[in-house]
């Protein structure tokens, strides 16, 4: 006996609906699985672009750092010249006549010597270090840092303790690298000062 099939549309219907029903909530789980999977890619590029400019900066801080100690000596060198030039540069004044005759006359006993003198008249101004207005030089003389050879010799935990009791100017002195500033014009090592911080003020 043949089989007979009835088309009955609501069945029909309902056969749509499960259908379309099943790509939607397919769509969702393999999607959503799809955004995670893209979103912990995209983490760990991240992550190798990060670890990878890290490492450029530390190897950028390592060569200037080299390039400094390799400069150093040449800085010094020009110094030394700059010096040396300057002096060569003063005008010599001739003798008066008759002088050279007499020389011998007035012979004096030799000076005994004499104090060193606690400040250097012809140190600059310590307002002239970059980021040191006369507010802030202000601040560092009432601590006794008034001058360009006492912020020199700052020892690491003084140059801390300092910024601490600058009031306004809390981590200033770290901040603007004072105490290598200073420590360089100390040392006369002005062409070094140019290259790393730029002409005196």
């Amino acid at each position: 006996m043949p089989t007979t099939f009835v088309f009955a549309p609501l069945a029909l219907g309902w056969v749509l609906a499960g259908i379309m029903i099943g790509l939607f909530l397919g769509r969702l789980i393999w999607g959503g699985r799809a955004r995670r999977l893209a979103g912990a890619t995209d983490s760990v590029a991240n992550a190798a672009a990060t670890a990878a400019a890290r490492t450029q900066a530390d190897a950028a801080q390592r060569e200037l750092a080299a390039s400094q100690v390799a400069m150093r000596p040449l800085a010094d060198e020009i110094d030394r010249l700059k010096r040396d030039l300057a002096k060569a540069k003063r005008p010599v004044q001739a003798p008066l006549p008759g002088i050279v005759a007499l020389a011998p006359m007035f012979q004096m006993a030799p000076m005994a010597a004499l104090e060193p003198m606690t400040a250097n008249p012809a140190a600059p101004n310590i307002r002239r270090l970059k980021g040191v207005g006369d507010k802030f030089a202000a601040a560092l003389d009432t601590l006794g840092l008034g001058s360009i050879d006492r912020l020199a010799r700052l020892t690491p935990d003084e140059a801390t303790d300092a910024d601490t009791r600058l009031g306004a100017f809390n981590g200033r002195v770290a901040r603007d690298r004072l105490v290598e500033q200073a420590a360089l014009i100390d040392e006369g090592r002005m062409t070094e000062y140019e290259a790393r911080f730029g002409k005196l003020g």
